[in-house]
């Protein structure tokens, strides 16, 4: 796996919060070494385990986790919906077990990037936006992350923050799963 040849000093920072899009940040602790917790993230067959809340799978999972590395991650399930499109973007940075920025865009059913109007989502939404996944071992058999995300407009960051949650607690369920 290509990593940053700057394991310790991230290269890009996209941590900023704006009058229209605060910066959401959330921390979790999981019961995994911090290898297993960073195979969730960078695996398709894992990912489609967890990733989207409650209601919502994702059945095509494409993953890429090298810099410049492309994903897909499709949504289906909303609403009774078949494949609604979902998210895309490229992997600005990856240092195994420590650190993952992505840019995130909305998608297609085929994966391709398309305009918050196009996916018809009313706000203000950026075209792009930034997610960072920071992952630390707590020294035993533990481990925790930091999301950050970047570009969320202030009037839906408690829904995208419901979903997180969601998300992350499917990832909870999943890894305890693994460890038995």
């Amino acid at each position: 796996m290509q990593t940053s040849s700057e394991k310790k000093q991230p290269r890009f920072e996209h941590k900023d919060s704006t009058t229209k899009a605060k910066l959401i940040e959330i921390e979790r602790e999981y019961s995994v070494p911090v290898h297993e917790l960073w195979q969730a993230f960078t695996n398709p067959e894992a990912l489609k385990q967890w990733w989207w809340p409650n209601g919502i799978h994702a059945e095509q999972v494409e993953l890429e986790p090298i810099e410049g590395g492309r994903y897909f991650i499709s949504m289906n399930g909303y609403d009774g919906a078949g494949p609604v499109g979902g998210m895309t973007g490229r992997f600005e940075e990856v240092v195994e077990n420590e650190r993952l920025v992505m840019t995130d865009q909305f998608a297609d059913k085929r994966g391709k990037a398309i305009t918050p109007d196009q996916a018809q989502m009313p706000g203000g939404w950026s075209d792009m936006a930034y997610i960072t996944f920071e992952f630390e071992s707590d020294g035993s058999n533990g481990s925790r992350f930091k999301l950050s995300q970047q570009g969320i407009p202030n009037e839906y960051q408690k829904d995208c923050i419901q979903g997180w949650s969601e998300s992350f607690d499917k990832l909870e369920s999943y890894l305890s799963k693994r460890s038995h």
